[in-house]
């Protein structure tokens, strides 16, 4: 039983690994009031608060899309990247809190790291779900401001049935921040369905994007923050 026991958990965590990378699991989206979003004027400036997706950590070649993102919007706006791998919601809340960003629109893209996803086998615990949510809700607090826009992206989905099963919390919590602060949440999950199918959006490695992936959710999140005439 032990036995069957180990078996059943280790294939929870094997990748869905193909050729290029790993495919993303499907998941349920946890966007909210996307529709809510309102693009910014041409010069505006988007400040991105995040992890090491932000940083466009562990890719090989292509860029982050949070310069995808400026790309695509052909450089109407400029999206200044603020990143550290590792960091989980508090973390950038402590890293950040002397910043003063000249932001007409603020996103905060945090939960991957509070989420620990690689669970057993890294030494790492999660941070409580409450705990993720009330540095969410300090920082939207911060960065609300008359004519500032604030926008949450949730957790991306991972590449194995554990790690998802790990970030579902914080990807659910992302969205429950979202509709009590009444602010947007922008879910990856949605962009990745779009993305050719034959295409994987993750790297090796299961968790982070690889240059496809970033490609993909920089040109989404242009859609959703300017949708096309």
């Amino acid at each position: 039983m032990i036995a069957l026991g180990l078996v059943a958990a280790l294939w929870q965590e094997w990748p869905s690994w193909r050729p290029g990378g790993t495919g993303s699991v499907p998941a349920a989206s946890v966007g909210w009031a996307a529709g809510g979003v309102t693009c910014p004027d041409d010069g505006a400036v988007i400040a991105l608060f995040g992890d090491s997706h932000v940083a466009g950590s562990r890719m090989t070649g292509g860029l982050p899309f949070g310069a995808v993102m400026q790309q695509s919007l052909s450089g109407r706006v400029t999206v200044l990247p603020y990143a550290v791998g590792g960091h989980t919601a508090a973390k950038g809340e402590a890293r950040w809190r002397g910043v003063e960003a000249a932001a007409d629109v603020v996103i905060l893209a945090y939960g991957t790291n509070d989420a620990a996803p690689r669970g057993w086998l890294r030494d790492k615990r999660p941070v409580p779900v409450a705990a993720f949510r009330a540095s969410l809700m300090r920082q939207i607090a911060k960065w609300r401001a008359p004519g500032r826009q604030v926008i949450l992206i949730a957790p991306p989905p991972g590449g194995s049935a554990a790690i998802m099963q790990r970030l579902r919390p914080y990807r659910q919590a992302m969205r429950a921040t979202g509709q009590a602060a009444h602010v947007p949440v922008l879910d990856p999950a949605d962009a990745f369905a779009e993305c050719p199918g034959d295409q994987p959006v993750l790297g090796y490695d299961a968790l982070h994007m690889n240059a496809a992936g970033h490609q993909c959710l920089g040109e989404w999140l242009a859609r959703q923050v300017c949708p096309p005439d």
